[in-house]
């Protein structure tokens, strides 16, 4: 039987938390002045060293960021899921954009300019609270991922993102455990910081061991509690 991925099911703007803690008039306002646009894979949203003119608020579909170096080299440094706030660093900074945002799949996204931003949640003493505390959130990952990628083995980052895999992605008539890899052996190998060729073996190696069954890019988790015991201590790729 052939299985389909199921997307999960959009959850709502307001569980950013930036979002959650508007006021009536404040929402009302935000989806005027922000009305959703649909984008297709590939799609890019911003390039890397131009200066953000907005934020991207992403109510469904997955961007990733990617950062260049001078050599041409690529590099996933982050994937972001919605719900969330996209570019919201380089917004808030004032500065320009460190990454080029990429559409990875089917995504609905909401942009506002920063005079508009500022006049709907500028007054709310909120506002200042809630992006600090995601600041915050967001430099401990950051702290985790380096850590990851210094001390774990590739095994262990790739145990990890299976998990975290397994847990978001739910496909229509699978066996419990059994997911789709939304990316590619490529985009893989840069978010893990290895290559792909590591990561065609590391998925031989975990299929050798009986953790999981590989066919393209489906995923069948075999063992659970060993793969766990496999991942990294935290989920830095989160």
């Amino acid at each position: 039987m052939k299985l389909e991925l199921q997307r999960p099911q959009t959850q709502p703007l307001q569980s950013i938390p930036l979002l959650r803690h508007a006021v009536k008039e404040e929402w009302r306002r935000f989806l005027e002045l922000a009305p959703p646009h649909d984008y297709r894979p590939g799609n890019v949203l911003f390039y890397q060293d131009n200066l953000p003119l907005g934020l991207h608020f992403i109510s469904s579909g997955r961007v990733k960021l990617i950062k260049e170096d001078r050599a041409g080299r690529r590099q996933i440094v982050r994937i972001v899921q919605g719900p969330d706030l996209l570019g919201d660093r380089s917004f808030f900074a004032e500065k320009p954009y460190r990454c080029t945002g990429e559409v990875m799949e089917d995504a609905t996204i909401r942009f506002l300019q920063p005079h508009h931003f500022w006049s709907i949640f500028g007054r709310n003493p909120d506002t200042l609270r809630l992006l600090a505390q995601r600041f915050a959130l967001e430099l401990g990952r950051a702290e985790d991922y380096m850590h990851c990628i210094s001390v774990c083995t590739v095994n262990a980052r790739m145990a990890t993102r299976l998990l975290q895999a397994s847990k978001r992605t739910d496909l229509a008539g699978a066996a419990k455990g059994e997911f789709l890899l939304a990316e590619t052996r490529t985009e893989l190998a840069q978010v893990l910081g290895t290559t792909p060729e590591a990561v065609s073996r590391t998925l031989s190696n975990l299929c050798a061991k009986g953790l999981i069954a590989v066919s393209g890019r489906r995923v069948r988790v075999l063992n659970e509690e060993r793969l766990r015991l496999s991942a990294c201590l935290h989920d830095p790729l989160n």
